[in-house]
């Protein structure tokens, strides 16, 4: 960025700011991942007093206070507009706002795109801008708005004009991309004249390694390439004017700064905060002050990633940096003077022993003194879906797996390179779901560690769109054995099952999750479609019995279950019991108003009973239902035929054969319009559409308009 040192930067919005307002030189955040380093900003705690730890499997504590809360009971109107799913309301960060959004597209999120789980920066600052230009917000009430711009992420894609430009560093494009959108929230403010009386501040939540350490992105270590961050704030007051801070600040220090700014009463110590206000540094010498100078607040800042022991295993890795010095708590200690190192290639751990002692106890104490940590809760697996599209690993391992000595835990810097080859074979996926270069990657993988659970289901998924069944199933159970609850590896391996066509292999398996994980609401949903799946499947086999068992017990596993009573009802004709079969129509109905097939097969059930009437409603309840529905268009006309409604018949017949010219049933809609024109005396219009009847009969054999359309034309699973 141009504010430090770039030149080739394009950032002129940000430079702006940290040139006319404070910039931070040294501004270090708590965690490298997106969620846990907002929570930090929005609570000035750190990720062990807060909980959340991690990208998924950790919600923001309700009983948290977020800078939105404190300053909605302020009088601040408050919006936030987020650009990634990984901050969706789901997460908890939504506290505090009137206005929060994010709406992120569930169903897209499968494709694997990272478009589909993600808003452009300009989408995202639309969206703001709308909102700012309401009245209140706009002219009668002070305002907070969050804008989160999530570009930057990899894969490094802007847009088409940025691209062009910078087609050698899409990354340095995707920057320049979003600092326009910061540009355009300053032209708003600007133009309206609020400029002077706003405060703006601008940071971002991590860093990005680009091949330092050798890790590409971000999330794996705690080296400064992941956590120094941007950071400038641009205020109306005059001793916040052109000043640059070379200190060490905290993200950790970001609301209660703000909130020292707005002459809000700031949350201290007592509450559980660990950040402090800036202030004192803000308004200081112009110059860049010496180490030691009175405005010097000494600020310590701790920072985690927990990333490596969730999702693989092995161990995490903390930092504490303090002064010049950056110590990091791993199974093989690291000690870095950031003034002589910054780049942190000197580890001095062994060479300064005595400083690296005496950060880790302070290190020690402070994890101490937060108590114990929250287990990761694995979240629902369309969530774990949409977070592995946005980059990040899809579940966490079973903790109980995993040894509690650390100093038995793998470090992960002798692990980067199977974490750079699972984040390259899921890149290859996203281009190319059954890429035969991301299984070679995943087999490489689970040789050189076997225990990393997404590699194996990953490589499952993949041998499965191959049809290499026969691997995909040794994958799947190789993932449920290190993880037994890990339903992703359990649904797919019961899809796998049903392609092979062994349905009560897929049921056994879904059992043993849901018995595992009875909460699991996804499971055991999909449990209740293979068994009503499968009990279809025996009905039609004739299996009557067999088939309503297993319908029976699907609605025992999940009573509003799509199509469900449908078959039930189904059985219940083919045993001749109408009664049952009507009642179970009717339940279907009450469940899912929509079901057109249980509203037409109802009517024919008044039909066999005589009530014309009843019959009649089903039938316009069933192409209300589906308007496309073309046999239901032909049906009803043959109603209203009989009922001597010859208009109504007309156009019903004339609406079934637009939608299916041809179909199995088109000689039915021309024999009714045949009837109909004949008993209004065009007789040449009868004999036209009877003669097309019968040359469509010729191929469907369909009944005449005079005769009552066969029963079997209800399929099972309509």
């Amino acid at each position: 960025m141009g504010a430090y040192g770039a030149a080739d930067a394009e950032t002129p919005a940000f430079d702006r700011i940290a040139r006319d307002g404070v910039l931070f030189e040294h501004a270090v955040t708590a965690a490298p991942l997106t969620l846990p380093a907002h929570a930090t900003l929005f609570t000035a705690r750190y990720p062990p007093g807060h909980g959340v730890r991690d990208n998924g499997g950790f919600v923001l504590d309700a009983g948290e206070t977020t800078l939105a809360e404190r300053l909605k009971a302020a009088g601040f109107q408050t919006g936030g507009f987020v650009g990634a799913y990984v901050l969706d309301r789901r997460w908890g960060l939504a506290q505090g706002f009137d206005t929060y959004v994010d709406e992120f597209d569930a169903s897209k999120a499968q494709t694997g795109a990272l478009a589909s789980v993600e808003r452009p920066g300009n989408e995202v600052v639309d969206r703001a801008l709308a909102w700012l230009d309401e009245a209140p917000p706009a002219r009668s009430r002070r305002f907070f708005a969050w804008v989160h711009l999530y570009d930057a992420h990899s894969p490094y894609a802007p847009p088409p004009l940025y691209r062009a430009r910078f087609r050698d560093d899409p990354y340095a494009g995707e920057i320049a991309f979003a600092d326009s959108q910061v540009a355009r929230l300053i032209q708003w403010l600007e133009t309206r004249d609020l400029l002077r009386n706003t405060i703006v501040a601008v940071i971002g939540d991590h860093g990005e390694s680009l091949g330092e350490h050798g890790e590409s992105t971000h999330g794996f270590f705690v080296y400064q390439s992941v956590l120094e961050v941007p950071f400038a704030i641009l205020a109306p007051f005059e001793k916040l004017q052109k000043r640059r801070v070379s200190e060490l600040v905290r993200t950790v220090d970001v609301m209660p700064t703000l909130m020292d700014l707005l002459n809000v009463p700031p949350a201290g110590s007592a509450d559980g905060v660990d950040g402090t206000s800036l202030v004192r540094l803000m308004t200081g010498p112009s110059t860049v002050l010496r180490a030691g100078a009175t405005h010097d607040l000494g600020l310590e800042a701790y920072s985690e990633s927990m990333h490596p022991r969730y999702h693989f295993g092995w161990s995490e890795v903390r930092a504490l940096t303090s002064g010049r010095f950056k110590y990091i708590d791993a199974p093989r200690p690291e000690l870095y003077d950031l003034q002589s190192d910054p780049l942190e290639h000197n580890n001095l751990y062994d060479a300064r022993r005595n400083v690296a002692d005496r950060m880790a106890a302070v290190l020690r104490s402070r994890l101490a003194a937060s108590g114990t940590a929250k287990p990761p809760s694995d979240v629902d697996p369309e969530a774990r879906a949409r977070l592995a599209a946005l980059g990040y690993v899809g579940t966490f391992v079973n903790e109980t797996m995993v040894p509690r000595d650390r100093s038995t835990l793998a470090d992960p810097k002798d692990k980067i390179d199977v974490f750079n080859a699972i984040t390259r074979a899921r890149e290859a996926l996203e281009e190319h779901p059954d890429s035969a270069a991301a299984l070679e990657i995943l087999q490489h993988v689970v040789q050189d560690d076997p225990q990393v659970i997404d590699a194996w289901l990953l490589m499952g998924n993949v041998q499965s769109r191959r049809r290499d069944f026969t691997g995909a199933l040794d994958s799947f159970r190789r993932a449920v054995a290190l993880k037994p609850d890990y339903d992703l590896a359990s649904m797919n391996m019961a899809n796998v099952y049903r392609d092979l066509g062994r349905p009560r292999d897929a049921i056994t398996s879904l059992t043993r999750l849901v018995e595992i994980a009875p909460a699991n609401d996804q499971a055991r949903r999909q449990l209740a479609q293979v068994l009503l799946d499968e009990g279809a499947r025996r009905l039609a086999k004739g299996e009557i019995a067999a088939g309503e068992r297993d319908i029976r017990s699907a609605l025992e596993r999940q009573p509003d279950l799509a199509l469900a009573h449908f078959n039930l009802a189904l059985a219940a004709e083919r045993r001749g019991d109408v009664a049952t079969a009507e009642s179970e129509y009717k339940k279907e109905i009450a469940q899912h108003p929509a079901s057109y097939m249980a509203h037409f097969n109802l009517g024919k059930l008044y039909e066999s009973k005589g009530d014309r009437a009843a019959q009649l409603g089903a039938y316009i309840a069933a192409v209300t239902s589906n308007p496309d529905f073309a046999e239901g268009h032909l049906f009803l006309a043959k109603l209203h035929l009989d009922s001597q409604r010859y208009d109504e018949a007309i156009q019903s017949a004339r609406r079934g054969l637009e939608l299916q010219p041809d179909g199995e049933w088109a000689p039915l809609g021309h024999f009714v319009l045949a009837d109909a024109f004949a008993a209004q005396g065009r007789r040449g219009d009868s004999a036209r559409e009877a003669a097309e009847g019968r040359r469509l009969a010729g191929a469907h054999s369909p009944p005449r308009g005079g005769d009552s359309p066969p029963r079997g034309t209800r399929g099972t699973r309509r």
